[in-house]
């Protein structure tokens, strides 16, 4: 996610030189650890996630508001389920170091600022929306009013204040923990559990930052590219006998396949086609908090004009939500807009000091 919208806080687009030296693996902690620059890869792959997200939620709203869905989607949905959202994860906590540098008041404001109070904003615009079609059930006040699809953005500032515990705490302990308790916790608190099976893919992630450099030297990108079996195995299985959602046991080979894809995605050629995907994950956050509201309404207003063709209701809904959002992230630097997905650095001017 983007600089002003976490949880990926860099600032400048990389260079061709900076991508040279990223693919070579000889820089790319220190850009890390700085948090100085974009790396275009990992916009890359965050904006896949991204987008990979927006197409299961509409195949889910398309099947609610109009038919079921072709079984190519179906298949797409189950396919890239075990490394959605853990891809998301890893790649935020590939970036926690850098903002562990800050004070810890200056950190906490700022995964305040940037996560907890679009959480806040989006929260009651999709309340207020769901009391307008006459689904709101809940209050400000109870806990299902905030039970909703950004339990991601929870999540990951829980993970962040946790990470504090990294300036005590070696980094694979926050990973072995989590991993362990994932399995005790009962599969009824479904919830629960996802929040214990998705820290480890946090907290891997900045463990494979302390040790980047040993991570690329031992996972070269040929023995990544032989081992590429893995995560495209775990992606068949999922898709084509049990789809993996959050199951405990699918952890371990998905954080292979996830190590196995960043590897041999940093080491390729920054394509100038898939520069619009860069530029999802650039404004992932954006384009995360607001495309579930687009394609709710896209999807109800599919359904009140008679649109019957359910493929044809997934790409037109799915095509829509990414522009509407695209919009949103094109304005989204702007007052007021900006005001939706991040507060100002400042709340109030800094004092004048008396004449």
């Amino acid at each position: 996610m983007p600089e002003h919208t976490e949880p990926a806080p860099s600032t400048t687009p990389a260079t061709r030189a900076d991508a040279r030296t990223a693919r070579g693996g000889a820089d790319i902690s220190r850009a890390l650890d700085r948090h100085d620059r974009r790396i275009g890869w990992m916009d890359l792959l965050r904006g896949l996630s991204i987008l990979l997200v927006v197409l299961h939620h509409t195949t889910q709203i398309v099947t609610y508001r109009i038919d079921e869905v072709p079984a190519f989607f179906e298949f797409l949905s189950a396919f890239f389920a075990p490394f959605r959202m853990p891809m998301l994860m890893f790649l935020s906590g590939l970036l926690v170091a850098g903002s562990l540098h800050a004070p810890t008041g200056k950190y906490v404001w700022g995964k305040v600022r940037r996560i907890v109070w679009p959480i806040v904003v989006w929260t009651v615009l999709y309340a207020v929306s769901e009391r307008i079609v006459g689904q709101g059930e809940y209050m400000p006040w109870e806990l299902g009013f905030w039970n909703t699809y950004l339990w991601f953005m929870q999540f990951i500032f829980a993970y962040y204040i946790l990470a504090l515990l990294m300036r005590w705490v070696p980094a694979w302990v926050m990973v072995a923990v989590p991993f362990v308790v994932m399995f005790l916790v009962p599969a009824e608190l479904e919830l629960l559990q996802r929040f214990f099976y998705l820290m480890p893919f946090f907290f891997l992630g900045a463990l494979i930052e302390k040790h980047w450099d040993s991570y690329a030297r031992i996972l070269s990108v040929p023995l990544a590219a032989v081992l590429s079996i893995i995560p495209i195995g775990v992606a068949l299985y999922s898709g084509l006998i049990d789809p993996l959602w959050y199951e405990p046991l699918s952890a371990l080979p998905a954080m292979l396949g996830i190590m196995i894809l960043v590897r041999l995605t940093a080491a390729a050629p920054e394509a100038r086609w898939l520069a619009p995907v860069r530029f999802v994950g650039r404004y992932s956050l954006i384009y995360y908090v607001s495309h579930y509201p687009v394609f709710a309404a896209l999807g109800w207003l599919a359904m009140k004009a008679g649109i019957s063709d359910p493929g044809l209701g997934l790409v037109v809904i799915f095509t829509a939500t990414v522009a509407v959002s695209t919009g949103f992230a094109l304005l989204g630097r702007r007052m007021p807009v900006s005001l939706l997905f991040e507060l100002p650095r400042r709340l109030w001017p800094a004092r004048i000091v008396a004449r």
